[in-house]
């Protein structure tokens, strides 16, 4: 099931990066007053920790699976709320709430305890992980492409 979720990453991150060219003015005119303030020390700061063991793994990346799938089926919906970064929030890449965020050492738990899985196995992991980077690239760069003069 872990091999399957990767391959799913794998192919689908970049298809659903290319698609990231919707304006961003909406998500630029929320007035910052509207966002939440936190104190230091509200547990909601605290950022996760990685995974302890292989079950947490586990969960972690069946949890990133079920985000990318969202991120997927509701992508026009994730872009109109939240643009660019809207898209990096699910790819773990802006704050730390979505299961994605430290999914490489999760993976890397998962090998370092399971002596069976071949070499394959973190070269794919490597492999999702710059496609991860890429599909982060993609969604930052959108962001300004309302801003530019090549349009």
């Amino acid at each position: 099931m872990v091999l399957s979720c990767m391959r799913f990453a794998l192919f689908v991150l970049p298809c659903a990066a290319a698609r990231l060219i919707q304006p961003r003015r909406a998500f630029l005119a929320v007035p910052a007053s509207l966002l939440p303030v936190m104190r230091r020390g509200d547990a909601a700061v605290a950022a996760p920790s990685k995974a302890a063991s292989p079950a947490a793994a586990k969960q972690q990346i069946l949890a990133g699976y079920d985000e990318l799938g969202r991120l997927l089926r509701d992508f026009e919906a994730v872009v109109s709320g939240g643009g660019g970064d809207g898209v990096r929030r699910v790819l773990g890449t802006v704050g730390t709430v979505s299961p994605v965020y430290l999914i490489e050492p999760a993976f890397r738990l998962l090998f370092d305890e399971d002596e069976s899985l071949p070499m394959e196995y973190i070269e794919t992991v490597e492999s999702l992980m710059r496609n991860l980077a890429a599909a982060d690239s993609e969604a930052y760069s959108a962001i300004f492409i309302e801003f530019s003069s090549a349009k």
